[in-house]
């Protein structure tokens, strides 16, 4: 692999998807699409949530949702 190949369109896309995913999962964002993956493979009987509904689940889990109670999968 050549220094050139770090540049390539692909490679930098790749790169700035993936630094962005750690952002968002060092500030307690999760990745939708990380879940959706998830719930088809290990949960396909079980219904999904939709974005808005997930967000709120994860805002929940970081930061609390009221009762005392912290769950760690929407599932």
């Amino acid at each position: 692999m050549t220094a050139g190949d770090f540049l390539r369109p692909s490679t930098l896309r790749r790169g700035l998807s993936l630094t962005a995913q750690t952002l968002r999962l060092m500030i307690g964002v999760g990745d939708y699409e990380a879940y959706l993956e998830h719930m088809n493979s290990h949960h396909p009987d079980l219904p999904v949530l939709d974005y808005s509904a997930w967000y709120r689940n994860r805002v929940d889990a970081r930061y609390g949702a009221g009762d005392g109670k912290v769950s760690r999968c929407p599932c």
